[in-house]
């Protein structure tokens, strides 16, 4: 009995590492990634970016402008393996008759084998004759 329980016990313990074995994503091909990899020695890993802007009007009659610009890019020749870019932004008019205008754009380059963009924004106008506008564009590059 004693024999048994612990061939079973080995057994589950062994079930979660043939698991880990076998899990994963795939790759078509494998070499083609290592020569990507081989190819952008030199250059940088990863680019990450992050351009937040915070524009707000408050008051009776007030106006709040907000322009940013972001542009990210690798050196000549040279295109990052990963590249993440976030852009937010929160552009609020509170008040009777106050404009808020934001307008945001980012350019980032092209990862070679994973791209993440992450883009929110936050328009709010509160008020009698109030207004709010925003733009907000996350752009990635070859």
């Amino acid at each position: 009995m004693r024999r048994a329980s612990l061939a079973i016990l080995a057994l589950l313990s062994a079930l979660p590492a043939a698991a880990q074995e076998r899990g994963g994503v795939h790759m078509r091909d494998p070499t083609a990634v290592l020569d990507q990899i081989g190819a952008n020695r030199g250059c940088p890993m990863s680019s990450t970016s992050v351009t937040v802007g915070l524009n707000r009007a408050m008051g009776a009659r007030s106006v709040g402008q907000q322009q940013i610009g972001t542009s990210s890019a690798s050196p000549t020749g040279c295109q990052p393996l990963v590249s993440t870019q976030v852009v937010t932004g929160v552009n609020m008019a509170l008040g009777r008759g106050s404009q808020a205008d934001q307008s945001i754009a980012a350019q980032g380059p092209r990862g070679l084998l994973s791209t993440n963009t992450y883009t929110r924004g936050y328009n709010y106008g509160y008020g009698a004759m109030s207004s709010a506008n925003q733009r907000i564009l996350n752009q990635v590059g070859r």
